[in-house]
């Protein structure tokens, strides 16, 4: 077995500022394949700068409308409604590298985290978890995702995900109140 890589000081730091959004029971989990490669932008960065593709699209779908503003209010909502999101591969590895040798500890932290239900974001992802994740919720849907502003294909296969899952209940406007802008 492959040793997991060592954590650097931007994994500790983005460790760090998901912990409060992270919930006590989390309903939905979000896999994603790795933290975007702008070490300035974050799914849990707050501040409307620091958004990423993945905050804006998750957002799109449960919220039925993009986020506008500072991100703090819809995280906290993320975390009220019980939806966390992690990624595959948390040290930045980027694409090039095998996802292998991340599936063992990933699939720990799973366990760990006891999520009702699991999405895997990317079909790379999907590949290498959903066969040996047969124990654990996963949701049976291909999730695409890139690095383009405005996603569609996600959306839709986010969408369908959700209701597969039972969870369409989780999609419902959220309202931003003034002092959380």
């Amino acid at each position: 077995m492959t040793a997991h890589p060592p954590r650097n000081a931007a994994w500790t730091r983005r460790k760090a500022v998901a912990r409060p959004y992270q919930p006590k029971r989390i309903r939905l989990l979000v896999v994603a394949e790795a933290p975007p490669a702008d070490e300035e932008r974050y799914f849990y960065f707050e501040g409307a700068a620091t958004t990423d593709p993945l905050f804006e699209e998750v957002c799109a779908v449960l919220f039925e409308a993009r986020p506008a503003g500072d991100k703090a209010p819809y995280l906290r909502e993320l975390r009220r409604r019980g939806v966390f999101v992690i990624e595959a591969m948390p040290d930045l590895a980027g694409a090039d590298r095998p996802l292998g040798p991340y599936v063992a500890p990933l699939l720990l932290n799973l366990d760990t985290l006891a999520p009702e239900k699991i999405i895997l974001v990317t079909a790379r992802v999907y590949d290498a978890v959903h066969p040996q994740a047969k124990k654990l919720p996963v949701v049976d849907v291909r999730i695409p995702f890139g690095a383009s502003p405005d996603q569609p294909e996600f959306r839709q296969a986010f969408r369908r995900a959700l209701v597969r899952a039972g969870l369409e209940r989780l999609i419902r406007p959220v309202r931003v109140s003034r002092t959380d802008t």
